[in-house]
């Protein structure tokens, strides 16, 4: 681990960094709440690109990093757009709308209502900014050297979420996990 002559360290492997940010769409505008998020460098916790754009730099330094599409949300998948029975849905859902969807592993989906017809409703559950660039802004209030209890926790959840992704795809139940998010 690199450290300047103030003692302040560097993001690289085997640090623990805090950083506060907001995303911005294609045109800039917010598309995210100001968070702040703690994770050990390089373990998968946050984007590889977001991580490769952070190695390097010291606590209290202001970033901002331009992410692709596909670095950011990825790419829009034809898979993810779905025709769900209409019966599945309340009396007044209308294209525009939003929904939450939780899948078996609990994990919230958005649905964009597309179209409504008389037997089944199309939902898009790809990210709304998926194929868009987004720009990150933020700060970074803390980069140290990672405790074991921080490297272990790190260790088990990459492995964790290798095993998910290697699992059969969970069967989503729609019906009974939709939860309205935004009205047209």
């Amino acid at each position: 681990m690199t450290q300047t002559r103030s003692g302040k360290f560097q993001v690289a492997p085997g640090t623990f960094y805090v950083l506060r940010y907001q995303a911005f769409d294609a045109e800039d505008e917010v598309a995210s709440e100001a968070e702040v998020i703690g994770a050990v460098f390089g373990t998968g916790q946050v984007l590889a690109e977001v991580e490769t754009q952070l190695e390097g730099r010291f606590e209290g330094e202001q970033v901002e990093m331009r992410l692709s599409g596909a670095a950011a949300f990825g790419a829009r998948q034809a898979t993810s757009i779905l025709e769900v029975d209409r019966t599945e849905f309340p009396p007044d859902v209308a294209a525009g709308d939003r929904f939450e969807l939780e899948n078996a592993a609990g994990d919230l989906l958005v649905a964009h209502v597309l179209e409504v017809a008389d037997d089944f409703v199309v939902i898009d559950t790809n990210h709304p900014l998926a194929e868009q660039e987004v720009t990150v802004r933020g700060e970074l209030l803390e980069v140290r050297p990672a405790t074991s209890e921080e490297l272990s926790a790190a260790e088990l959840a990459l492995e964790e979420d290798q095993a998910y992704l290697n699992a059969p795809p969970p069967d989503v139940g729609v019906g009974a996990l939709l939860r309205p998010t935004h009205r047209g």
